[in-house]
Protein backbone atom coordinates (compact mmCIF):
# COMPACT_ATOMS: atom_id res chain seq x y z
CA UNK A 1 0.00 0.00 0.00
CA UNK A 2 1.22 3.57 -1.42
CA UNK A 3 2.90 5.71 1.99
CA UNK A 4 2.85 9.02 0.34
CA UNK A 5 2.12 11.44 2.60
CA UNK A 6 -0.58 14.40 1.17
CA UNK A 7 -0.31 17.77 1.68
CA UNK A 8 -2.96 19.62 4.01
CA UNK A 9 -3.29 21.54 7.09
CA UNK A 10 -2.46 18.75 10.06
CA UNK A 11 -5.71 18.27 12.38
CA UNK A 12 -2.73 17.42 15.23
CA UNK A 13 -1.74 20.80 15.23
CA UNK A 14 -4.78 22.34 14.97
CA UNK A 15 -6.63 19.90 17.55
CA UNK A 16 -3.03 20.83 19.81
CA UNK A 17 -3.59 24.52 19.56
CA UNK A 18 -7.16 24.51 20.67
CA UNK A 19 -6.91 22.54 23.04
CA UNK A 20 -4.68 25.35 24.92
CA UNK A 21 -7.05 27.52 24.01
CA UNK A 22 -10.27 25.50 25.87
CA UNK A 23 -7.80 24.09 28.52
CA UNK A 24 -8.73 26.89 31.56
CA UNK A 25 -12.79 26.57 30.77
CA UNK A 26 -12.47 23.03 30.88
CA UNK A 27 -10.78 22.57 34.45
CA UNK A 28 -13.84 24.82 35.90
CA UNK A 29 -15.98 22.78 34.46
CA UNK A 30 -14.52 19.30 35.80
CA UNK A 31 -15.25 20.70 39.55
CA UNK A 32 -18.74 20.02 39.26
CA UNK A 33 -18.22 17.03 36.55
CA UNK A 34 -17.66 14.42 39.44
CA UNK A 35 -21.15 13.51 40.40
CA UNK A 36 -22.32 13.61 36.66
CA UNK A 37 -19.23 11.00 35.55
CA UNK A 38 -20.67 8.53 38.74
CA UNK A 39 -24.09 8.49 36.81
CA UNK A 40 -22.40 8.32 33.24
CA UNK A 41 -20.30 5.33 34.83
CA UNK A 42 -23.54 3.92 35.40
CA UNK A 43 -24.71 3.97 32.12
CA UNK A 44 -22.06 3.40 30.48
CA UNK A 45 -21.98 -0.09 32.14
CA UNK A 46 -25.41 -0.86 31.27
CA UNK A 47 -24.28 0.27 27.42
CA UNK A 48 -21.31 -2.34 27.39
CA UNK A 49 -23.75 -4.98 28.69
CA UNK A 50 -25.65 -4.36 25.85
CA UNK A 51 -23.02 -4.02 23.32
CA UNK A 52 -21.54 -7.44 24.97
CA UNK A 53 -25.49 -9.21 24.35
CA UNK A 54 -25.97 -7.44 20.84
CA UNK A 55 -22.57 -9.56 20.00
CA UNK A 56 -23.14 -12.26 21.31
CA UNK A 57 -26.40 -12.58 19.88
CA UNK A 58 -25.05 -11.51 16.54
CA UNK A 59 -22.25 -14.15 16.68
CA UNK A 60 -24.92 -16.69 16.92
CA UNK A 61 -27.20 -15.79 14.68
CA UNK A 62 -23.90 -15.48 12.24
CA UNK A 63 -22.26 -18.59 13.62
CA UNK A 64 -25.89 -20.30 12.46
CA UNK A 65 -25.92 -18.65 9.04
CA UNK A 66 -22.60 -20.10 8.55
CA UNK A 67 -22.96 -23.71 9.46
CA UNK A 68 -26.13 -23.58 7.25
CA UNK A 69 -24.31 -22.30 4.68
CA UNK A 70 -21.03 -24.63 4.12
CA UNK A 71 -24.00 -27.72 5.39
CA UNK A 72 -25.90 -26.59 2.06
CA UNK A 73 -22.64 -25.90 0.01
CA UNK A 74 -21.76 -29.54 0.69
CA UNK A 75 -25.20 -31.14 -0.13
CA UNK A 76 -25.31 -29.57 -3.56
CA UNK A 77 -21.70 -29.37 -4.18
CA UNK A 78 -20.39 -32.13 -2.69
CA UNK A 79 -17.36 -30.50 -2.57
CA UNK A 80 -15.09 -31.51 0.88
CA UNK A 81 -13.90 -28.06 1.78
CA UNK A 82 -17.25 -27.23 2.65
CA UNK A 83 -17.69 -30.31 5.16
CA UNK A 84 -14.04 -29.25 6.50
CA UNK A 85 -14.92 -25.77 7.07
CA UNK A 86 -18.29 -27.09 8.89
CA UNK A 87 -16.04 -29.29 11.28
CA UNK A 88 -13.35 -26.35 11.81
CA UNK A 89 -16.46 -23.98 13.11
CA UNK A 90 -17.24 -26.82 15.37
CA UNK A 91 -14.31 -27.95 16.87
CA UNK A 92 -11.86 -25.41 16.88
CA UNK A 93 -13.39 -21.80 16.47
CA UNK A 94 -16.58 -22.27 18.02
CA UNK A 95 -18.29 -19.15 17.81
CA UNK A 96 -21.69 -19.87 19.44
CA UNK A 97 -19.77 -21.17 22.21
CA UNK A 98 -17.43 -18.21 22.99
CA UNK A 99 -20.18 -15.97 22.38
CA UNK A 100 -21.75 -17.48 25.42
CA UNK A 101 -18.72 -17.00 27.62
CA UNK A 102 -18.62 -13.53 26.96
CA UNK A 103 -22.51 -13.03 28.16
CA UNK A 104 -21.59 -14.60 30.88
CA UNK A 105 -19.17 -11.97 32.09
CA UNK A 106 -21.56 -9.47 32.01
CA UNK A 107 -25.19 -11.16 32.68
CA UNK A 108 -26.24 -13.27 35.22
CA UNK A 109 -27.76 -16.64 34.35
CA UNK A 110 -31.51 -15.32 35.88
CA UNK A 111 -30.85 -12.48 33.17
CA UNK A 112 -33.35 -12.67 30.41
CA UNK A 113 -30.86 -12.39 28.27
CA UNK A 114 -28.54 -15.15 28.95
CA UNK A 115 -31.59 -17.43 29.17
CA UNK A 116 -32.74 -15.95 25.94
CA UNK A 117 -29.28 -16.73 24.46
CA UNK A 118 -29.01 -20.26 25.92
CA UNK A 119 -32.26 -21.26 25.00
CA UNK A 120 -30.75 -20.00 21.20
CA UNK A 121 -27.83 -21.83 21.23
CA UNK A 122 -29.77 -25.33 22.47
CA UNK A 123 -31.69 -24.82 19.15
CA UNK A 124 -28.53 -24.52 16.95
CA UNK A 125 -27.30 -27.91 18.60
CA UNK A 126 -30.41 -29.07 17.15
CA UNK A 127 -29.90 -27.26 13.95
CA UNK A 128 -26.53 -28.51 13.72
CA UNK A 129 -27.56 -32.23 14.34
CA UNK A 130 -30.25 -31.88 11.00
CA UNK A 131 -27.42 -30.90 9.17
CA UNK A 132 -24.46 -33.77 10.22
CA UNK A 133 -27.20 -36.23 9.30
CA UNK A 134 -28.23 -34.62 6.06
CA UNK A 135 -23.97 -34.25 5.36
CA UNK A 136 -24.00 -37.81 5.87
CA UNK A 137 -26.80 -38.71 4.30
CA UNK A 138 -25.16 -37.19 1.46
CA UNK A 139 -21.63 -38.77 1.79
CA UNK A 140 -23.74 -42.16 1.59
CA UNK A 141 -24.83 -41.43 -1.68
CA UNK A 142 -21.44 -40.13 -3.03
CA UNK A 143 -19.82 -43.79 -1.59
CA UNK A 144 -23.38 -45.61 -3.23
CA UNK A 145 -21.74 -43.68 -6.59
CA UNK A 146 -18.30 -45.26 -5.73
CA UNK A 147 -16.75 -42.11 -5.15
CA UNK A 148 -13.96 -42.75 -2.65
CA UNK A 149 -13.56 -39.23 -0.78
CA UNK A 150 -12.63 -38.04 2.49
CA UNK A 151 -14.85 -36.35 5.04
CA UNK A 152 -14.47 -35.12 8.89
CA UNK A 153 -15.06 -37.61 11.42
CA UNK A 154 -17.96 -35.91 13.07
CA UNK A 155 -19.83 -36.75 9.44
CA UNK A 156 -18.46 -39.97 8.87
CA UNK A 157 -19.39 -40.83 12.86
CA UNK A 158 -22.92 -39.78 12.10
CA UNK A 159 -25.30 -43.23 12.09
CA UNK A 160 -28.06 -43.04 9.60
CA UNK A 161 -30.71 -44.15 10.49
CA UNK A 162 -32.41 -48.02 9.04
CA UNK A 163 -35.35 -46.69 6.98
CA UNK A 164 -32.66 -44.54 4.86
CA UNK A 165 -30.44 -46.96 4.69
CA UNK A 166 -32.62 -48.62 2.24
CA UNK A 167 -32.71 -45.88 0.10
CA UNK A 168 -30.57 -45.25 -3.29
CA UNK A 169 -28.25 -42.79 -4.07
CA UNK A 170 -30.45 -40.20 -5.91
CA UNK A 171 -33.44 -40.63 -2.74
CA UNK A 172 -30.49 -39.94 -0.25
CA UNK A 173 -29.56 -36.81 -2.15
CA UNK A 174 -32.98 -36.07 -2.26
CA UNK A 175 -33.65 -36.60 1.51
CA UNK A 176 -30.79 -34.28 2.15
CA UNK A 177 -31.76 -31.48 0.50
CA UNK A 178 -35.28 -31.41 1.58
CA UNK A 179 -33.59 -31.57 5.39
CA UNK A 180 -31.26 -28.66 5.09
CA UNK A 181 -34.30 -26.56 2.90
CA UNK A 182 -37.48 -27.87 4.77
CA UNK A 183 -39.65 -26.29 6.61
CA UNK A 184 -38.73 -27.72 10.13
CA UNK A 185 -35.22 -27.15 9.35
CA UNK A 186 -36.28 -23.35 8.55
CA UNK A 187 -38.74 -23.13 11.46
CA UNK A 188 -35.38 -24.02 13.67
CA UNK A 189 -33.54 -20.90 12.53
CA UNK A 190 -36.28 -18.62 12.97
CA UNK A 191 -36.53 -19.34 16.55
CA UNK A 192 -32.75 -19.23 16.82
CA UNK A 193 -32.87 -15.90 15.33
CA UNK A 194 -36.11 -14.73 17.38
CA UNK A 195 -34.63 -15.40 20.60
CA UNK A 196 -31.29 -13.36 19.57
CA UNK A 197 -33.78 -10.47 18.47
CA UNK A 198 -35.36 -10.92 21.89
CA UNK A 199 -32.19 -10.56 23.98
CA UNK A 200 -31.32 -7.31 21.63
CA UNK A 201 -34.79 -6.04 22.74
CA UNK A 202 -34.60 -7.11 26.72
CA UNK A 203 -31.23 -5.67 26.85
CA UNK A 204 -32.95 -2.23 25.11
CA UNK A 205 -35.65 -2.22 27.61
CA UNK A 206 -33.65 -2.04 30.69
CA UNK A 207 -31.05 0.54 29.58
CA UNK A 208 -34.05 2.67 28.62
CA UNK A 209 -35.39 2.29 32.08
CA UNK A 210 -31.70 2.85 33.85
CA UNK A 211 -31.67 5.93 31.65
CA UNK A 212 -34.91 7.22 32.77
CA UNK A 213 -33.94 6.89 36.81
CA UNK A 214 -30.26 8.91 35.72
CA UNK A 215 -32.39 11.98 33.95
CA UNK A 216 -33.90 13.44 37.30
CA UNK A 217 -30.29 13.44 38.63
CA UNK A 218 -28.73 14.54 35.67
CA UNK A 219 -31.11 17.20 35.12
CA UNK A 220 -30.10 19.20 38.45
CA UNK A 221 -26.53 19.02 38.01
CA UNK A 222 -26.86 19.75 34.04
CA UNK A 223 -28.09 23.22 35.05
CA UNK A 224 -24.70 23.92 36.21
CA UNK A 225 -23.11 23.02 33.89
CA UNK A 226 -25.12 24.97 31.38
CA UNK A 227 -23.29 28.07 33.02
CA UNK A 228 -20.07 27.61 32.30
CA UNK A 229 -21.47 25.84 28.63
CA UNK A 230 -22.44 29.40 27.28
CA UNK A 231 -18.74 30.57 28.29
CA UNK A 232 -17.28 27.59 26.41
CA UNK A 233 -19.88 28.90 23.17
CA UNK A 234 -17.60 31.39 21.96
CA UNK A 235 -15.12 29.07 22.05
CA UNK A 236 -16.96 26.22 19.90
CA UNK A 237 -17.87 28.61 17.55
CA UNK A 238 -14.40 28.97 16.33
CA UNK A 239 -13.73 25.15 16.98
CA UNK A 240 -16.60 24.37 14.79
CA UNK A 241 -15.92 27.17 12.26
CA UNK A 242 -12.07 25.88 11.71
CA UNK A 243 -12.94 22.48 11.74
CA UNK A 244 -16.11 22.54 9.41
CA UNK A 245 -14.20 22.91 5.92
CA UNK A 246 -11.22 20.39 7.47
CA UNK A 247 -13.39 17.46 8.87
CA UNK A 248 -17.41 17.68 8.81
CA UNK A 249 -17.47 18.40 4.98
CA UNK A 250 -15.23 15.60 4.33
CA UNK A 251 -16.93 13.12 6.57
CA UNK A 252 -20.06 14.37 4.33
CA UNK A 253 -18.80 13.42 1.77
CA UNK A 254 -16.57 10.61 2.39
CA UNK A 255 -20.04 9.04 4.14
CA UNK A 256 -21.96 9.86 0.58
CA UNK A 257 -19.45 8.18 -1.53
CA UNK A 258 -19.17 4.94 0.97
CA UNK A 259 -22.89 4.26 0.78
CA UNK A 260 -22.97 4.55 -2.99
CA UNK A 261 -19.46 2.83 -3.17
CA UNK A 262 -17.28 5.04 -4.70
CA UNK A 263 -13.60 6.19 -4.15
CA UNK A 264 -13.46 8.91 -1.54
CA UNK A 265 -12.41 12.43 -2.95
CA UNK A 266 -9.19 14.10 -1.15
CA UNK A 267 -10.48 16.61 0.55
CA UNK A 268 -9.95 18.04 4.15
CA UNK A 269 -7.16 18.00 6.46
CA UNK A 270 -4.36 16.12 5.77
CA UNK A 271 -5.33 13.23 7.53
CA UNK A 272 -8.60 13.05 5.74
CA UNK A 273 -6.46 12.76 2.61
CA UNK A 274 -4.27 9.81 3.95
CA UNK A 275 -7.57 8.31 4.44
CA UNK A 276 -9.03 8.46 1.25
CA UNK A 277 -5.86 7.55 -0.54
CA UNK A 278 -5.46 4.33 1.66
CA UNK A 279 -9.46 3.95 1.73
CA UNK A 280 -9.00 3.76 -2.56
CA UNK A 281 -6.39 1.59 -2.83
CA UNK A 282 -8.61 -0.94 -0.47
CA UNK A 283 -11.86 -0.35 -3.24
CA UNK A 284 -9.59 -1.31 -5.55
CA UNK A 285 -8.29 -4.36 -4.14
CA UNK A 286 -11.67 -4.97 -3.34
CA UNK A 287 -13.06 -4.53 -6.48
CA UNK A 288 -10.35 -7.28 -7.59
CA UNK A 289 -11.57 -9.34 -5.02
CA UNK A 290 -15.07 -9.46 -5.40
CA UNK A 291 -14.74 -10.40 -9.19
CA UNK A 292 -12.49 -13.41 -8.37
CA UNK A 293 -14.66 -14.40 -5.98
CA UNK A 294 -17.88 -14.31 -8.10
CA UNK A 295 -15.30 -16.45 -10.56
CA UNK A 296 -15.28 -19.01 -8.37
CA UNK A 297 -18.67 -19.08 -7.10
CA UNK A 298 -20.36 -19.10 -10.54
CA UNK A 299 -18.16 -21.08 -12.79
CA UNK A 300 -16.40 -25.32 -12.49
CA UNK A 301 -12.96 -25.29 -11.35
CA UNK A 302 -12.76 -28.67 -13.29
CA UNK A 303 -14.38 -27.48 -16.91
CA UNK A 304 -14.51 -23.87 -16.73
CA UNK A 305 -17.76 -23.45 -17.74
CA UNK A 306 -21.17 -22.54 -15.03
CA UNK A 307 -21.42 -24.32 -12.06
CA UNK A 308 -25.07 -25.86 -10.35
CA UNK A 309 -25.50 -22.63 -8.47
CA UNK A 310 -24.79 -20.35 -11.38
CA UNK A 311 -26.99 -23.14 -13.63
CA UNK A 312 -30.08 -22.44 -10.77
CA UNK A 313 -29.76 -18.65 -10.67
CA UNK A 314 -30.04 -19.00 -14.67
CA UNK A 315 -32.93 -21.26 -14.24
CA UNK A 316 -34.65 -18.66 -11.75
CA UNK A 317 -34.01 -15.92 -14.10
CA UNK A 318 -35.60 -17.63 -17.47
CA UNK A 319 -38.74 -18.71 -15.20
CA UNK A 320 -39.14 -15.01 -14.16
CA UNK A 321 -38.82 -13.83 -18.32
CA UNK A 322 -40.77 -16.27 -19.37
CA UNK A 323 -39.05 -16.68 -22.50
CA UNK A 324 -39.03 -19.61 -24.99
CA UNK A 325 -35.99 -22.06 -24.05
CA UNK A 326 -35.07 -25.62 -24.67
CA UNK A 327 -33.46 -27.27 -22.14
CA UNK A 328 -30.90 -30.22 -22.51
CA UNK A 329 -30.24 -32.47 -20.06
CA UNK A 330 -26.37 -34.24 -20.83
CA UNK A 331 -25.42 -37.66 -19.56
CA UNK A 332 -21.71 -38.94 -20.13
CA UNK A 333 -22.42 -42.22 -21.28
CA UNK A 334 -20.63 -45.11 -19.15
CA UNK A 335 -18.48 -42.97 -17.27
CA UNK A 336 -17.82 -44.79 -14.42
CA UNK A 337 -16.21 -47.58 -16.72
CA UNK A 338 -14.27 -45.04 -18.10
CA UNK A 339 -12.91 -43.93 -14.74
CA UNK A 340 -12.49 -47.58 -13.77
CA UNK A 341 -10.72 -48.79 -17.04
CA UNK A 342 -8.49 -45.47 -17.35
CA UNK A 343 -8.50 -43.71 -14.14
CA UNK A 344 -9.62 -40.13 -12.78
CA UNK A 345 -7.31 -38.10 -14.52
CA UNK A 346 -8.07 -39.44 -17.98
CA UNK A 347 -11.97 -39.16 -16.88
CA UNK A 348 -11.33 -35.09 -16.14
CA UNK A 349 -9.42 -34.94 -19.37
CA UNK A 350 -12.99 -36.12 -21.07
CA UNK A 351 -15.01 -34.43 -18.66
CA UNK A 352 -13.10 -31.12 -19.83
CA UNK A 353 -13.28 -31.75 -23.17
CA UNK A 354 -16.98 -32.70 -23.14
CA UNK A 355 -17.57 -28.83 -21.76
CA UNK A 356 -14.85 -27.95 -24.33
CA UNK A 357 -16.92 -29.08 -27.24
CA UNK A 358 -20.56 -28.35 -25.71
CA UNK A 359 -19.44 -24.51 -25.25
CA UNK A 360 -18.30 -24.28 -28.89
CA UNK A 361 -21.50 -26.48 -30.24
CA UNK A 362 -23.82 -23.90 -29.02
CA UNK A 363 -24.58 -19.67 -29.15
CA UNK A 364 -22.92 -17.59 -27.02
CA UNK A 365 -26.14 -16.25 -25.75
CA UNK A 366 -26.89 -20.23 -24.35
CA UNK A 367 -26.01 -21.60 -20.99
CA UNK A 368 -24.03 -24.51 -20.76
CA UNK A 369 -22.91 -25.76 -17.02
CA UNK A 370 -21.75 -28.95 -15.11
CA UNK A 371 -24.65 -29.42 -12.66
CA UNK A 372 -23.02 -33.01 -11.45
CA UNK A 373 -20.11 -35.30 -11.76
CA UNK A 374 -20.44 -36.17 -15.15
CA UNK A 375 -23.77 -34.83 -15.94
CA UNK A 376 -24.20 -31.39 -17.87
CA UNK A 377 -27.10 -29.10 -19.38
CA UNK A 378 -27.68 -26.36 -21.29
CA UNK A 379 -30.43 -23.96 -21.67
CA UNK A 380 -30.94 -22.37 -24.83
CA UNK A 381 -32.59 -19.07 -25.02
CA UNK A 382 -35.14 -18.27 -27.63
CA UNK A 383 -35.56 -21.39 -29.25
CA UNK A 384 -37.43 -21.86 -32.22
CA UNK A 385 -39.08 -25.26 -31.83
CA UNK A 386 -39.16 -25.34 -35.35
CA UNK A 387 -35.43 -26.43 -35.18
CA UNK A 388 -35.47 -29.63 -33.45
CA UNK A 389 -33.66 -31.09 -36.34
CA UNK A 390 -31.04 -29.10 -36.78
CA UNK A 391 -30.44 -29.51 -32.32
CA UNK A 392 -30.18 -32.80 -33.18
CA UNK A 393 -27.51 -32.48 -35.33
CA UNK A 394 -25.84 -30.64 -33.15
CA UNK A 395 -25.92 -33.31 -30.65
CA UNK A 396 -24.63 -35.75 -33.11
CA UNK A 397 -21.59 -34.21 -34.44
CA UNK A 398 -20.85 -33.70 -30.65
CA UNK A 399 -21.02 -37.20 -30.25
CA UNK A 400 -18.75 -37.49 -33.50
CA UNK A 401 -16.24 -34.87 -31.85
CA UNK A 402 -16.15 -37.42 -28.93
CA UNK A 403 -15.31 -40.33 -30.60
CA UNK A 404 -11.95 -38.76 -32.01
CA UNK A 405 -10.65 -37.20 -28.49
CA UNK A 406 -8.58 -40.02 -27.62
CA UNK A 407 -7.03 -42.74 -29.66
CA UNK A 408 -6.41 -45.05 -26.57
CA UNK A 409 -10.10 -44.68 -25.08
CA UNK A 410 -12.78 -46.93 -26.15
CA UNK A 411 -15.91 -44.47 -28.10
CA UNK A 412 -17.11 -42.11 -25.77
CA UNK A 413 -20.65 -40.38 -26.39
CA UNK A 414 -23.20 -39.21 -24.62
CA UNK A 415 -27.00 -39.12 -24.25
CA UNK A 416 -29.09 -35.91 -24.10
CA UNK A 417 -32.67 -35.59 -22.69
CA UNK A 418 -34.51 -32.32 -24.58
CA UNK A 419 -38.07 -30.43 -23.66
CA UNK A 420 -38.86 -27.30 -24.64
CA UNK A 421 -41.01 -24.50 -22.96
CA UNK A 422 -42.55 -21.24 -24.39
CA UNK A 423 -42.42 -19.94 -20.79
CA UNK A 424 -39.18 -20.19 -19.57
CA UNK A 425 -38.03 -23.11 -16.94
CA UNK A 426 -40.07 -24.45 -14.57
CA UNK A 427 -39.68 -27.75 -12.21
CA UNK A 428 -42.11 -29.52 -14.58
CA UNK A 429 -39.85 -28.96 -17.38
CA UNK A 430 -36.96 -29.88 -15.85
CA UNK A 431 -38.79 -33.74 -15.09
CA UNK A 432 -39.53 -33.88 -18.84
CA UNK A 433 -35.74 -33.24 -19.90
CA UNK A 434 -35.14 -36.38 -17.15
CA UNK A 435 -37.46 -38.32 -18.74
CA UNK A 436 -36.05 -37.88 -22.15
CA UNK A 437 -32.78 -38.50 -21.18
CA UNK A 438 -34.15 -41.32 -19.32
CA UNK A 439 -35.80 -42.64 -22.75
CA UNK A 440 -32.61 -41.60 -24.43
CA UNK A 441 -30.46 -44.14 -21.87
CA UNK A 442 -32.99 -46.92 -22.05
CA UNK A 443 -32.75 -46.92 -25.70
CA UNK A 444 -29.04 -47.62 -25.86
CA UNK A 445 -27.43 -44.46 -25.13
CA UNK A 446 -25.62 -42.35 -28.07
CA UNK A 447 -28.32 -40.64 -28.81
CA UNK A 448 -30.83 -37.69 -28.26
CA UNK A 449 -34.70 -38.01 -27.27
CA UNK A 450 -37.67 -34.94 -27.60
CA UNK A 451 -40.14 -34.96 -24.67
CA UNK A 452 -43.10 -36.35 -26.39
CA UNK A 453 -46.00 -36.63 -23.78
CA UNK A 454 -47.84 -39.14 -25.75
CA UNK A 455 -44.61 -41.78 -25.17
CA UNK A 456 -43.33 -40.19 -22.08
CA UNK A 457 -45.83 -39.33 -19.90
Amino acid sequence: MSEKSEKGININFLNTFLTGLTAFVFCLILLISGAVNKKFDSTQESIKKFIICEQSSTAIKEGVDYLTNEARFFVCTQRMEHAFHYETEITEKMTQERAMENLRQVCSEKDLAYQRLKIALDQTRILIDMELYAMRLEYEALLRNSEKIQVPQIISQVEISGSDKELSAEELQKKAMESLFGDGYLVYRMRVIENCNITISSIEKKIEDELGANAGDLGKRLFHLQVLLCVLLAVDIVIFGALAFLVLNPLRKFARSIKNDEKLESIGSSEFKNLAAAYNEIYELKAKTTKNLLMNAEYDSLTGILNRRAFDQICQTSAEKKQKIALLLIDMDKFKDINDTFGHTIGDVVLKELAKILKNTFRTDDYVARIGGDEFAAILQDFNFEATSRLIEKINDVNEQLSKIKENIHPISISVGVAFSPFGFSKELFVRADKALYAAKRSGRHTCKIYDEKTMH
